[in-house]
């Protein structure tokens, strides 16, 4: 409506279409007694892993600082170009999202939707599936500050955590 500026229903609708669909996180706090030893010792690996200079793998190279992950993107996009077009001049030519596609793919050489559509919302391929190498990289470079962020936001929390312990062990030592 022009005059008060706000959608129309069907105007609404048609806009929430055409925005991927997405859902509120849980924020129920997780009772201690629902947390297993099991869960703990997941979460331990997976810090390991996030800590680890490779976080990607060590195909994919060193990514110990945002440039080295930077460099590590470049190198990969290129040997994804030179198995893209082996015969073929790569200079002028893009990786083409159906290379990339091949990580969907679950063991039965059906493609796992989850997983594609994952790759679509990560990489963002134009309309002809064509990938250029600054779009490559700004992606993966996506990926690395949020993974930078999360272990920035993990050792806040185990600060906070520690702090805390602190804190209940002087009140408890104090009462005893």
């Amino acid at each position: 409506d022009p005059l008060t500026g706000s959608l129309l229903p069907e105007e609404k609708a048609k806009l929430m279409q055409l925005i991927d669909r997405w859902e509120e996180p849980d924020r129920n706090t997780a009772k201690l007694s629902q947390i297993s030893i099991s869960s703990v010792l997941k979460f331990r690996n997976a810090l390991t892993f996030i800590r680890n200079d490779y976080p990607f793998s060590y195909s994919f190279g060193l990514a110990e600082s945002r440039e080295s992950c930077i460099d590590s993107a470049q190198e990969v996009y290129n040997r994804l170009l030179l198995a893209s077009y082996a015969d073929d001049e790569t200079s002028h030519r893009m990786v083409h999202f159906e290379t990339l596609a091949l990580i969907a793919l679950d063991e039965d050489g059906a493609v796992d939707q989850a997983k594609a559509k994952e790759l679509i919302r990560v990489f963002r391929p134009d309309r002809d599936g064509a990938l250029s190498i600054l779009d490559f990289t700004k992606s993966v470079d996506a990926v690395y500050k949020e993974f930078r962020l999360l272990q920035a936001s993990i050792a806040n929390s185990s600060q906070i955590d520690r702090a805390f312990e602190n804190i209940v062990n002087i009140i408890f030592y104090a009462i005893v």
